[in-house]
Formats: C-alpha cells, sequence, structure tokens
C-alpha cells in the first residue's frame, strides 16, 4: 500500500514541471497587464513591471529555448552553449528567490492598484511551487545513490558486478562507434 501511495505522488510531482511551465507562463502575462496599468496612470514603475514580467517569461520559456537550440545547433562546443550554460544556472531555487524579490516589489508598491497584488501573490504561489520542485529534485538525487550493506540482496540494478555478465566475453562488432545508428531502440534497451 506504501508503493501505491509513492507511485501516486511520484507521478503528481512529474506532472507538477509542467503545470508550472504553464502556470510561469500565465504569471508573467498578469504581470505585464499590471505593468501596462500602472504605465497607462503616469507611473514610470510600470515600465519597471513590464520588464520584470518579460524577464519572467523568458525564464519560464527557457525549458522551450533549449530544446530549439539542441535541435538546430548540433555543435556541442559551440559559445552559444557556453552563455546558455550561464542562463540555464538560473533555475529551481534560484528563480524562485527572485521571484520571490519580485513578489515583495509588488507588493510594496502597488500605487494604488489592486492587481499588484494578485501579481505578487502568483509570483509567490510560483515561487513555492519551484521550492516543491527542488526539494523533489533533492531527493531523487539522494534516492539515486542507494548504498547496500553487505550479506543484503542487491537491488535489481545491481545484479550484475560486471558488464562483461551481462555481454559475454566479446562485445558485438554493432556495438562500435561507426555502427551505433544502425541500432534499434529495442536493441539498445535489451543491453
Amino acid at each position: 500500500m506504501n508503493e501505491y501511495r509513492y507511485t501516486k505522488t511520484a507521478s503528481v510531482l512529474g506532472k507538477l514541471v509542467h503545470v508550472i511551465r504553464i502556470f510561469g507562463v500565465f504569471t508573467a502575462i498578469v504581470m505585464f497587464g499590471v505593468g501596462v496599468d500602472i504605465a497607462i496612470h503616469h507611473y514610470q514603475f510600470g515600465l519597471y513591471v513590464m520588464v520584470m514580467a518579460l524577464l519572467v517569461f523568458f525564464l519560464e520559456i527557457t525549458w522551450a529555448i533549449t530544446l530549439f537550440l539542441n535541435v538546430c545547433i548540433k555543435n556541442e562546443f559551440s559559445p552559444i552553449f557556453n552563455f546558455w550554460e550561464v542562463v540555464l544556472w538560473l533555475r529551481l531555487w534560484k528563480k524562485s528567490l527572485l521571484y520571490t524579490v519580485f513578489a515583495v516589489v509588488l507588493f510594496f508598491w502597488p500605487h494604488g492598484l489592486w492587481l499588484s497584488n494578485v501579481a505578487g501573490a502568483l509570483l509567490l504561489w510560483l515561487s513555492f511551487l519551484y521550492i516543491i520542485v527542488t526539494f523533489k529534485d533533492f531527493l531523487q538525487k539522494r534516492s539515486d545513490f542507494v548504498i547496500v550493506p553487505k550479506g543484503q540482496a542487491s537491488t535489481s540494478y545491481d545484479q550484475y558486478d560486471d558488464i562483461t555478465d551481462l555481454l559475454g566475453d566479446t562485445i558485438h562488432a554493432s556495438l562500435s562507434a561507426d555502427n551505433l545508428s544502425e541500432l534499434d531502440q529495442d536493441g539498445i534497451l535489451e543491453l
């Protein structure tokens, strides 16, 4: 029964990333609307809110930009990827800190607009969701390093002491670097 709860929880946490992506874009759109409304009331602060909204939008679509870069640029040593690693550094709990600062700014200087508080609350909620995902990733990384004491049965992924037990004494010619593209997905999964 405990495994079922874990699986159900893991399933919900797995879908949380998709919910965060949609919610983050929605939050950026609301923030941009708040910035426009503040700018219409002749406050310069509205321009800053619009810039913050564009930054939130950019950070929320970095996954799509990463996918586009990986598809379009075949050279993995390109300087674009070096710059993009700097952009990708700002993820999970780091985004959470940035979004919390943005929310505090929106709460302290609402300029008489109640939608500033709504945008700030959306940012705080998004920040909380990123903290949950950070915690999930931490637990997942921690569970990846399972130490099995001597005398206990090994786990399913550690049942072979050496890869040669699985493959035999010779490695097939189909595993050379030249023929790797000829292997189908089933053959790779069987190994």
